[in-house]
């Protein structure tokens, strides 16, 4: 079927959708992921097995289409088990929009109750990394808002353009989303949850998505706007620290009639002011807050988080690693390691054979929260826990003669990673600033040199800080200072002319290899005060914004897509969405350093909300958590938890304090 906006393509042995294409689409991408089982409209039931004692089996089978036809204007499938029958219909509306409205109607002589658990239509956004270059035109970047009668989905092309995809829920509820056959450069398959509802003999009950195409962020949220289940939620912070107050406003198109807003089931005070509900909200205990906003029979949902100081939740967290995950053992190569720290049975964990839980590589992110805490407060418990793991990091995966960063204890050569020696740099550049020890300084040129002998100057390093090592350099005297300054530079000309034709690293295309190139670059630009290098840091921080979701969740708004990083940083090994995962904060920073070289506002507010949103990763007692799994299941394991391992969060706790402006303002 097809008009002049949508070209739709169905399988009509499933009654799945194959493509979805816009006819004007120079690219012509599919924005539909159609493969293997992976079919978009598909209806997703559990099965349910039951055996009687008299050996009779009765069973809730999936369903099984019946009949489907199509034409120019609309497509219809009708699917049943016995026990539901969902007719799927497809079609036009008159200003051109493709709409999808599934009718579920009970076919037993018993009430059947349905919710997220056991029924979800299946919706697989192309959010697939192949190549880079073929991301830029052919795959989008999918945010999800499942906010029940308020239910929406912003589908971005991963490169900049005019051409996006956006679904609208125009009737029924949405609860949560899940996703299956997720793979190490495909997001998987999404399924759109239904909320509860109960269906008595013969009942039928509609869920109905619109989809229409948009220019961009501003243009699909005006565009949603105007649908009547649309509650549109806005905030200053979705994290505030203890003491600040909760303010959000919420625009409905309708009128603000029988309107009620409770906060964790307790009515909560607010003003309409025309079409928008204002909330200032002052919380009385840190956790999270959930505000349910009801106007009429429309029913969505805010969630925010309050945390305690941000000095109070370093001191809590370096307190944890110093007591609980670092290493004490003479005898042992470990003796001054931080480790990972399983929060649930309550003791440190180590693999050498698994290099993501081993005692080196980014691990090291506890120490630079550390010696950055030290450089502002005076503490001997922590001066001591830092001064043996620095004595660990030379002992046993740094060597001083060469520069050469190892990848795990005993300095073996076969491991040897492109991503951990910039930690060190930066590791020895914040030890300089604590100790003004130059022999820190004459290191770090140790290091930059293997490093870029080794291939690093064509690298996509997380955490490289080419204004950090400077100032280091700068202050110390070093001789080598004007050398390193074309090192880098050198660096960051490679990227300029690399392009958004990024190379793949571990995986074929992310957030985090877009993250360097506007960092290094920006980093040159304030090196130097050259605006060329503005102008080629814009080009990639189009890109890497299109990553980051605007949903009314701590868990969500401006929080970058990542979703393998559980599988290889947590105890849990689950691969699906990761809302927020400690390198979230990589974005944060990318967006600071290049608000220093633009100006440009909004990059600071995003960079602030990011790295605040990040801090759910750490509790009031000092635990950490490696990532929050956000979906409702995942190839069906139940999600929405934080993971059992405190692994590396302490990235976004440094960025959070290390981040100054010009003027002196903190991130935070």
């Amino acid at each position: 079927m097809k008009n002049r906006y949508f070209n739709i393509e169905f399988n009509e042995k499933t009654g799945g959708i194959t493509s979805i294409v816009n006819p004007s689409d120079e690219h012509n991408m599919n924005w539909c992921l159609a493969k293997d089982d992976t079919e978009w409209g598909l209806v997703h039931t559990y099965n349910h097995y039951f055996t009687w004692e008299d050996g009779r089996h009765e069973h809730w089978d999936g369903l099984v289409l019946e009949s489907f036809n199509q034409d120019e204007n609309c497509a219809t499938g009708v699917y049943s088990n016995g026990i539901l029958r969902v007719t799927a219909d497809h079609f036009f509306r008159d200003n051109g929009n493709f709409v999808e409205t599934y009718t579920v109607e009970n076919l037993r002589n018993t009430d059947v109750f349905i919710g997220q658990d056991n029924f979800g239509i299946s919706v697989p956004f192309n959010d697939v990394y192949t190549t880079s270059e073929d991301c830029m035109f052919h795959r989008c970047n999918t945010h999800l808002w499942c906010g029940h009668d308020t239910t929406y989905v912003n589908a971005l092309r991963m490169g900049e353009s005019d051409i996006n995809l956006g679904l609208v829920l125009t009737e029924g509820a949405i609860d949560s989303y899940s996703i299956g056959n997720v793979k190490d450069n495909e997001r998987g398959e999404f399924v759109l949850n239904s909320a509860f509802f109960t269906l008595t003999p013969g009942d039928k009950y509609v869920i109905e998505f619109e989809l229409f195409w948009h220019t961009g962020n501003e243009d699909f949220y005006n565009k949603i706007s105007k649908y009547p289940k649309m509650i549109l939620v806005k905030a200053v912070n979705h994290t505030v620290f203890e003491g600040e107050p909760i303010e959000f406003y919420a625009d409905y198109c309708g009128g603000l009639d029988n309107v009620s807003i409770a906060c964790n089931d307790e009515p909560v005070a607010f003003d309409c002011d025309g079409g928008r509900i204002n909330v200032r909200y002052q919380p009385q205990n840190t956790g999270e807050h959930r505000f349910d906003i009801k106007i009429g029979d429309v029913s969505t949902y805010t969630e925010f988080l309050v945390v305690k100081p941000l000095e109070e939740i370093i001191e809590n967290r370096l307190n944890f690693i110093i007591d609980k995950q670092q290493y004490i053992n003479e005898r042992s190569q470990l003796h001054g390691a931080f480790l990972i720290y399983d929060t649930k049975e309550k003791h440190p964990v180590f693999d050498d054979a698994f290099g993501d839980h081993n005692a080196c590589r980014e691990r090291v992110g506890m120490s630079l929260l550390l010696v950055k805490y030290l450089q502002t407060h005076d503490n001997p418990k922590f001066k001591k826990a830092l001064d043996l793991y620095i004595e660990f990091v030379k002992r046993e995966f740094y060597e001083e003669t060469t520069g050469d960063v190892f990848g795990t204890v005993g300095k073996l050569s076969y491991n040897i990673r492109l991503y951990n020696a910039p930690w060190i740099m930066l590791l020895f550049s914040e030890m300089y600033f604590l100790t003004k020890d130059t022999y820190y300084t004459d290191q770090i040129v140790k290091i930059v040199r293997k490093y870029y002998a080794n291939g690093g100057s064509r690298f996509y390093p997380n955490g490289l800080s080419f204004t950090k090592m400077m100032a280091a350099l700068k202050d110390s005297n070093n001789p080598d200072t004007d050398e390193m300054l074309k090192l880098f530079s050198k660096h960051a000309e490679n990227i300029i002319e690399i392009g958004t034709c990024y190379p793949p690293h571990e995986v074929n295309y992310e957030q985090t290899i877009v993250t360097p190139a506007v960092t290094l670059i920006s980093h040159m630009g304030i090196l130097t005060g050259d605006k060329r290098y503005t102008v080629e840091a814009k080009k990639h921080i189009a890109n890497l914004e299109r990553f980051n979701g605007h949903q009314p969740s701590f868990h969500l708004d401006e929080i970058p897509i990542r979703y393998w990083d559980d599988f290889w940083f947590g105890k849990s090994e689950m691969v699906g969405d990761t809302f927020p995962h400690y390198w979230s904060c990589l974005t944060a920073r990318a967006y600071m350093e290049y608000y220093k070289i633009s100006g440009e506002e909004k990059y600071k507010i995003a960079s602030k909300k990011c790295i605040r949103n990040c801090l759910c990763l750490y509790t009031d007692d000092g635990l950490g958590s490696c990532a929050y799994v956000y979906p409702y299941s995942l190839s069906g394991k139940k999600g929405q938890f934080y993971d059992e391992w405190a692994n590396d969060q302490d990235y976004a706790l440094y960025f959070a304090i290390n981040e100054e402006l010009d003027e002196k303002e903190k991130l935070i």
